[in-house]
């Protein structure tokens, strides 16, 4: 028998702005409850939430970006112009992940890569700030937050400036379908988005395959198209997949990680000032802002057996949605969990994930986030409260 709370949950709709009173009703009620609306069981709590994802054979992950509703049909007409879907490194296990996953860890993790994308980093944080201070605008969220990493990803994967806008469209268009309550009309717009980005990508692998310039896309087009003549047409479609997939995760899920920093901020004066005095305390303040507003709130995953979470049974072949964003304001793991502190002591997380899927881009993502409030708190110590 479905509970009425678990009748209630609606990520589309009464719960698709401010999900988080359901989320701690749950953890109080039914941590682990079967919601028919998108024909998954919720994992609410913390250390259920551990046990999912970091069971990956127990629980595959080849539905995570599963949609929440079936996608309408001129959208699927419009998908149909572009590359079916392969699987990527967020939506694999085993040898395929790790296969998939290679190439963006060994470019993303090389020995001070981190430390050369900072000082780019700091001079494009500068100028957007620049340009604010110069209109005197304070819409920090589409003025600095999403083009901050933008403009970050874009160097990082070699768009050139000229094809930033298409790669950003798609990208954003692509995130939103089955996730969105859109009308069919604008649905299909988005497809259609979607489609000419991966048209995009395409003719940059085969550029790269050519001749590779060292950038994030020559490196992932030579580690995963074995050979040196032309792309097959299985290798383009992996390379259109996850590069597409990747360069949207790079830009967006770091976009919003800013952006929550700046509202929260804005509406928490107090710690605001405190960092603009001690600045120490910004690489912590983006710990609790991946805690208390996780970028990425939901995965799927898809049991492979019959197995017990948190004293409930999930049947095999069910599709689970691991709530990061529940967990991160678990009560029986976080002291004042509902709090947002910026002086709390960095603990371990689920603002990228955990286990073998832990997010390939948390390091850059931490390190421009950092940067950001390091250049608005010592440029705009007055900054209050921002529009979106």
């Amino acid at each position: 028998m479905v509970s009425d709370l678990a009748e209630s949950y609606d990520p589309l709709g009464a719960h698709a702005e401010d999900p988080y009173p359901f989320y701690a009703e749950a953890r109080r009620r039914e941590p682990v409850l079967y919601a028919p609306r998108i024909d998954a069981w919720l994992v609410t709590r913390f250390a259920d939430v551990q046990a999912v994802v970091k069971d990956w054979a127990g629980f595959s992950s080849v539905n995570s970006l599963r949609p929440f509703r079936p996608l309408h049909p001129a959208t699927l007409t419009a998908l149909a112009e572009g590359f079916a879907p392969r699987a990527d490194n967020v939506t694999s296990d085993g040898d395929t992940h790790r296969r998939l996953r290679l190439p963006y860890t060994r470019h993303l993790t090389a020995p001070g890569r981190i430390k050369d994308l900072e000082p780019g980093v700091r001079a494009r944080a500068e100028t957007l700030v620049d340009g604010l201070a110069t209109d005197g605008s304070t819409d920090l969220i589409t003025r600095f937050a999403k083009p901050l990493p933008l403009r970050t990803a874009a160097e990082m994967f070699g768009f050139a400036p000229g094809d930033v806008p298409t790669a950003r469209d798609g990208s954003e268009a692509s995130f939103r379908l089955g996730v969105t309550d859109l009308t069919e009309a604008d649905e299909a717009a988005d497809a259609r988005a979607v489609v000419a980005y991966q048209h995009l990508v395409a003719r940059y692998a085969h550029r790269r395959r050519a001749a590779p310039n060292g950038d994030l896309i020559s490196d992932v087009t030579a580690a995963l198209a074995d050979g040196d003549g032309p792309l097959t047409a299985d290798q383009e479609a992996e390379l259109v997949t996850t590069i597409s997939s990747a360069f949207g995760a790079g830009h967006i899920t770091t976009a919003d990680l800013i952006g929550s920093a700046v509202t929260l901020l804005a509406a928490h004066p107090q710690q605001w000032a405190l960092l603009c005095r001690r600045p120490e305390l910004i690489t912590g303040a983006v710990e609790e802002v991946l805690r208390f507003r996780t970028p990425i709130r939901t995965m799927f995953r898809r049991a492979t057996r019959a197995a017990t979470i948190g004293g409930v049974e999930i049947p095999q072949g069910a599709d689970v949605l691991v709530v990061f964003a529940s967990a991160n304001r678990d009560e029986q793991h976080y002291p004042d969990a509902g709090q947002f502190d910026v002086t709390r002591k960095p603990a371990r997380h689920f603002g990228f994930g955990a286990g073998v899927h832990t997010c390939v881009g948390a390091a850059p993502a931490r390190a421009q986030a950092r940067i950001a409030l390091q250049v608005l708190t010592a440029r705009l110590p007055d900054l209050h409260q921002p529009h979106r």
